[in-house]
């Protein structure tokens, strides 16, 4: 564990050849191939997680390139399906300025995924060459996951992708998306950021709740008069990551603004009658929200990684 966050693994190898898997060419490398193609796009992989166990191998090693040509930067994996059905899972990558993989990097990412298994070191290594990777040196990924029950076993997988390349691996263990967008902007700071990056200390689960709650204080009128607002909001959390993670901001909000979170983990099968993309689609509420409320209610967005809850 990480001293300085007791939520943080580290995992890292000292091995270093340019993409470590040159030598294996010819052998199978990481679990195999399923043999069903899978496309990158703006939501990363997601498909049936029993399919991924490959995918999430060979994006750690992807990950590991991808920082090593922004001079060592850190990088993220987030594993979810945001609003997907519990069965499914997925892996996106973020880029060191805390935003999505950069588009140039999207048909690098499906053809490693789709490699056959003897192929995979030449596949690695026309990546490598193709972005001008010529060291073997650094690599940092840093790598989140949601409530799903195969995200933990998924995430392993990512990071021994990560250690196989040589890279440096952290786990962050149980993050929303936007939690580990903000943590990797962060830890990059004003290199990937610019100049309107908050302080290194916002680079972890405490510093995004610090720093969403304040900024949130400092939006309300002075004149408020400590009342708060019109309350409390009702957030559905899609029995999701969104749960135990809104939770501590919840407690700092009141009396700006009191929370009431439905739909927690353990409460229910994930995005099943609940989340985003029941409410856009159906046209109706979340179960546990079955009539208007007399106050606010909002949508956590998908319970497996995104918004507020997915």
């Amino acid at each position: 564990l990480d001293s300085t966050n007791p939520n943080r693994t580290l995992h890292t190898t000292t091995i270093g050849a340019r993409t470590l898997l040159c030598s294996a060419a010819g052998r199978m490398i990481g679990p195999p191939h399923p043999g069903v193609p899978l496309a990158y796009g703006t939501a990363g992989f997601r498909a049936r997680a029993d399919l991924l166990d490959s995918t999430f191998f060979r994006m750690g090693a992807l990950a590991v390139l991808r920082s090593r040509s922004r001079g060592g930067l850190a990088v993220g994996l987030m594993v979810t399906a945001s609003h997907n059905a519990e069965p499914d899972n997925g892996i996106k990558l973020v880029d060191p300025d805390g935003g999505m993989l950069d588009v140039s990097w999207e048909p690098h990412a499906s053809a490693v995924a789709n490699a056959a298994d003897a192929d995979l070191a030449a596949a690695l290594d026309a990546v490598a060459d193709a972005v001008g990777v010529v060291s073997a040196g650094g690599g940092r990924v840093l790598v989140a996951r949601d409530t799903r029950p195969h995200s933990e076993r998924l995430s392993a997988l990512a990071l021994d992708g990560v250690s196989h390349l040589g890279g440096a691996g952290e786990d962050f263990g149980l993050l929303t998306t936007p939690q580990l967008h903000h943590i990797v902007r962060h830890a990059n700071g004003g290199a990937a950021g610019g100049a309107h990056v908050g302080p290194a200390a916002w680079a972890s689960e405490g510093g995004y709740a610090e720093m969403l709650c304040t900024a949130f204080a400092a939006l309300l009128p002075p004149d408020l008069g400590g009342g708060g607002l019109r309350a409390p909001l009702t957030v559905d959390c899609a029995c999701g990551v969104g749960g135990p993670q809104l939770a501590p901001i919840a407690q700092r909000l009141p009396p700006l603004l009191p929370l009431e979170l439905i739909n927690r983990p353990g409460e229910g099968e994930l995005n099943a009658g609940c989340g985003a993309e029941f409410v856009q689609k159906g046209r109706l509420p979340p179960r546990g929200l079955d009539t208007p409320p007399p106050t606010t209610s909002a949508d956590s967005g998908g319970g497996g990684g995104g918004g507020g809850g997915g």
